[in-house]
């Protein structure tokens, strides 16, 4: 009995044993072919980037990367798509992606032969990284600085306004406007120097130029917190304007009836 059950289990295992080799051998070509077609899509991937075309050597290596997410070739997907990312010639290259990929091929194909390169991409972009964001936090203290000595301008302006100086307080805001002609604080120059060209008190108030500069910061500047105000007072001059010219030609009748 005991040699019965042994010769029977013996049967067993070569009949498991040639299943499982029947059924790797009938994979086995599936897989190579699957590799071949993703070998193809690598190396059109490789001529597009060659001929410039940087949107389809992404779309090429994002197909492989896909249907191999964590097995090659998903390796050297990973590595083009970084690569693609920082070229040189790439209209859209964007070290934050190339970053993503390298680091994404340095965790989960820790084996890989394109490792290595990619840890030495990383290190590269991280140094690059931090100097770009050192360099964004200077220009941003330097435009802090800039917008900070033109408020300067704008406060001396309104002071000289307050004491009767309106040609001082149109040259502080003229200057503002001169450094920033298409942003703010520019708006805000804009508007005060049609103020100050219709305010009561100047001796030299002039509605047309105050429309002049009303009319600009409702154009330039359509965002403008600024730009509501200036619309009402160009309502309100151009009614004046047309009442003025009506009063002109009431004048001019007058003295022509008096001949």
């Amino acid at each position: 009995m005991g040699r019965k059950r042994s010769g029977t289990r013996q049967y067993l295992y070569f009949c498991i044993a040639g299943l499982i080799i029947t059924l790797l051998a009938a994979c086995a070509p599936v897989r190579i072919k699957q590799a071949g077609q993703e070998n193809v899509h690598l190396r059109r991937g490789q001529h597009l980037l060659v001929q410039g075309d940087f949107e389809g050597a992404l779309r090429e290596n994002q197909d492989v990367l896909t249907r191999f997410p964590q097995t090659p070739p998903g390796d050297t997907a990973l590595f083009n798509l970084g690569m693609i990312h920082v070229h040189y010639a790439n209209p859209k290259k964007d070290i934050g992606q190339a970053l993503h990929f390298f680091s994404r091929l340095k965790k989960e194909f820790p084996e890989s032969p394109r490792t290595e390169e990619a840890k030495i991409w990383v290190s590269i972009l991280e140094t690059l990284e931090r100097a770009k964001q050192k360099e964004l936090g200077i220009e941003k203290k330097k435009r802090e600085l800039l917008v900070e000595q033109e408020n300067a301008h704008l406060r001396r302006g309104q002071q000289l306004l307050t004491q009767g100086d309106f040609e001082g307080a149109l040259r502080e805001n003229q200057e503002v406007l001169a450094r920033f002609p298409q942003k703010t604080p520019g708006d805000v120059a804009l508007f005060n120097m049609g103020m100050i060209h219709v305010h009561y008190a100047n001796p030299k108030r002039d509605i047309g130029q105050a429309l002049h500069f009303f009319s600009r910061l409702k154009k330039e500047f359509p965002e403008s917190p600024r730009t509501e105000e200036a619309k009402i007072w160009i309502g309100i001059l151009e009614t004046m304007e047309k009442t003025r010219q009506i009063d002109i030609e009431i004048e001019e009748k007058k003295r022509e009836m008096r001949r």
